[in-house]
């Protein structure tokens, strides 16, 4: 899953963190992104209305679903998920390429430019319910 889909979840509690709480499907991630998520606390804090103790406690509830994937095992899928998006946005080839490290089935971004490369097919909330 990508950086919006976890940030949807902290910031809403909508279909996005029923989705993380319940779905039986294998959430991976880059690790960069939980050492994001946890510089930015008070942030999200803000943004959600709830206190930094709740935030941390929901952040700690919502990432520990997660696997979180080494950098060392994405590096080598770079260059084909750079590839593969062209230059859409620099900011998606690292989740491409964590997809690709771990022989995922999809990425759950509500992020079109995903839909640029034929790798790894894009999943948004509603068809992930569906599954």
């Amino acid at each position: 899953m990508d950086a919006n889909t976890v940030l949807s979840a902290l910031l809403r509690d909508g279909p996005t963190r029923r989705l993380i709480f319940s779905t039986a499907a294998q959430l991976y991630a880059p690790a960069f992104l939980r050492d994001e998520v946890r510089k930015h606390l008070p942030a999200f804090a803000r943004r959600s209305g709830i206190s930094l103790g709740e935030t941390e406690e929901l952040v700690a509830r919502i990432l520990a679903g997660v696997t979180w994937v080494p950098e060392g095992a994405i590096k080598p899928h770079l260059p084909s998920a750079e590839m593969a998006l062209g230059k859409r946005d620099a900011k998606d080839v690292p989740y491409l390429a964590c997809a690709l490290a771990v022989g995922a089935d999809a990425i759950w971004s509500r992020d079109k430019d995903f839909d640029a490369q034929k790798l790894v097919r894009r999943i948004t909330n509603e068809s992930l319910d569906r599954a």
